[in-house]
């Protein structure tokens, strides 16, 4: 029986050496992408948490709505519907105002009345 050469027995070895560093390497990444893959729904439930909380946080921080009471959100209107009253300077002010429009309305109705052939 002939032994084989050394010259050969060394490139095979030298080639197992370096499949066995590869198939190590491709070990060790397997299992940093395993572990990243347990880890990643920990981390998207977190990332939607903070997303909901971001969005939560600038829909309250908004400028106030132009509707009824002029405020929306936690910073609203109390819970039971009733607006609160307003000052008496500011009623005051705004029954001065109302009077005044209707003068003008009313003068501005007897204008065109009078110009009517």
């Amino acid at each position: 029986m002939a032994r084989p050469s050394p010259a050969r027995s060394n490139k095979l070895t030298a080639e197992e050496i370096r499949l066995q560093k590869a198939a190590d390497a491709l070990r060790r990444k397997e299992q940093e992408l395993e572990q990243e893959l347990r880890m990643l729904p920990a981390r998207l439930q977190a990332k939607r948490t903070k997303e909901r909380q971001a969005a939560k946080l600038r829909a309250e921080m908004a400028s106030p709505a132009i509707s009824l009471n002029g405020i929306r959100g936690t910073r609203g209107a109390k819970p039971n519907g009733r607006r609160r009253p307003l000052p008496a300077r500011e009623l005051q002010n705004a029954r001065i105002k109302f009077l005044v429009l209707c003068l003008i309305l009313a003068t501005i109705g007897i204008l065109l009345w009078r110009s009517l052939p």
